[in-house]
């Protein structure tokens, strides 16, 4: 008799993550999407300056460990994400806006963004000389979770106020939205002041 060693099925983990820090994570990955983009006209030093006086990426990616509960040993691995179908999205807008269910992502979604976030602070960290391609990239991977991923996730009053986002070298007539109005409404907890 031929004896089969099967491995166990993968669980498929899905992690909640309260509204409020959805659109502030949207926020803060369209900032850093815009600024990217805007990068490649100019040296990557003045990108360097802009985030020395915003929200350290490193912060954000504790923020998303913390809350989502996942392990950052893991965040070796290669994680791939694929945008959402229209069945899909439609299935999302009745969930989370009429039935006001809670939001709800992947564990590899959340790992993903996670390593794009780790890719984009340590190219800031680095010394040498940073090729486009590689800012592009990094912007790919993060437009990628925000615009496929994320956006469906958000109702479209948030999702427009999010798109106006402060930016590097953004249009001087252009009214913009400060971080800190995403930031006021996160969920009040000692966790989230002390990363933040």
């Amino acid at each position: 008799m031929l004896n089969i060693n099967v491995s166990p099925i993968k669980m498929i983990k899905r992690i909640k993550i309260e509204y409020n820090l959805c659109v502030f994570l949207f926020a803060y990955l369209n900032q850093a999407n815009l600024s990217l983009h805007r990068a490649g006209w100019t040296d990557i030093g003045e990108l360097k300056k802009f985030y020395l006086n915003r929200i350290n990426l490193g912060k954000i990616v504790r923020l998303l460990i913390l809350n989502a509960g996942i392990d950052a040993d893991k965040l070796k691995y290669v994680y791939k994400i694929s945008g959402y179908s229209l069945k899909k999205r439609q299935i999302l807008c009745l969930n989370h806006f009429w039935f006001r269910l809670s939001t709800v992502f992947l564990e590899e979604e959340i790992y993903y963004i996670c390593k794009q976030l780790i890719s984009f602070a340590e190219m800031l960290e680095r010394e040498e000389e940073v090729h486009q391609s590689e800012m592009e990239n990094i912007r790919a991977g993060i437009s990628k979770f925000s615009f496929g991923i994320l956006m469906h996730k958000i109702s479209y009053k948030d999702y427009n106020e999010a798109l106006k986002v402060e930016h590097y070298m953004q249009h001087d007539g252009m009214k913009d939205i400060r971080m800190e109005e995403f930031i006021k409404k996160l969920p009040d907890s000692s966790v989230l002041n002390n990363i933040l």
